[in-house]
């Protein structure tokens, strides 16, 4: 009898050790912390950063490029140098050679046109008159004397005329007192069209005696 109790009650010992050895089958992270079976680091509780977004990058990028250019920026030196410009200086015209043909054409235009002193129209030109008109047809203005005209520009040799230039003769015995306009200069030889006492508006040439002899020089005001 007792064996039979003995025998009954390591039985029911067995039995319990082996139901407690059994696995217990957690399969989600809530059933777990239920049961007191998970446990998480530091590390493993932060947040991790979220990816920024293509507007954020963009914005990112557009804050480095004008960071970019400030530095740039501040590295530039700018140096303004003040020149004296010195007080006989007259500057010349800056035109096209294209001008230069159409200033001439405008000219010839006029040829025939009657000399009135003091004129400086088309129904009569003197000679400072006429180149004035001439050259304000292209916003160029000049003085109105042919005098005045000579002390403008840039005085060049004879052989270096070009069109377009201006060209001055001392016909009173005073000083510079008739200008006319280059049309062209070949050989040495200057052709220029110009409003004469006697003649009008007409072309001439310093191979004439009369302008060979009261040539005084030429002056540049068109580049």
């Amino acid at each position: 009898m007792k064996n039979s109790i003995y025998i009954f009650l390591l039985t029911i010992f067995l039995y319990s050790c082996k139901s407690a050895q059994k696995p217990t089958i957690i399969t989600s992270k809530n059933d777990a912390l239920k049961m007191g079976a998970y446990s998480f680091t530091e590390k493993e509780g932060l947040d991790k950063p979220a990816k920024p977004t293509k507007k954020e990058l963009r914005a990112i990028e557009k804050a480095k490029h004008k960071a970019h250019q400030d530095s740039i920026e501040k590295s530039k030196i700018i140096v303004v140098v003040e020149e004296e410009t010195p007080q006989d200086f007259t500057p010349t015209f800056e035109v096209s050679n294209y001008i230069k043909e159409q200033i001439l054409n405008v000219a010839a235009e006029n040829l025939g046109s009657p000399y009135r002193g003091g004129g400086r129209t088309p129904a009569g030109f003197d000679c400072s008159g006429f180149v004035n008109y001439t050259m304000s047809q292209f916003d160029i203005e000049l003085p109105r004397s042919s005098a005045e005209m000579s002390r403008i520009g840039k005085r060049i040799l004879k052989s270096e005329a070009q069109s377009g230039d201006l060209i001055f003769f001392n016909t009173s015995g005073g000083g510079v007192s008739h200008v006319g306009i280059v049309t062209e200069n070949k050989e040495g030889v200057i052709k220029f069209i110009h409003s004469s006492t006697s003649s009008g508006v007409i072309y001439s040439s310093t191979a004439e005696s009369y302008y060979a002899r009261t040539f005084v020089g030429v002056n540049r005001i068109l580049e």
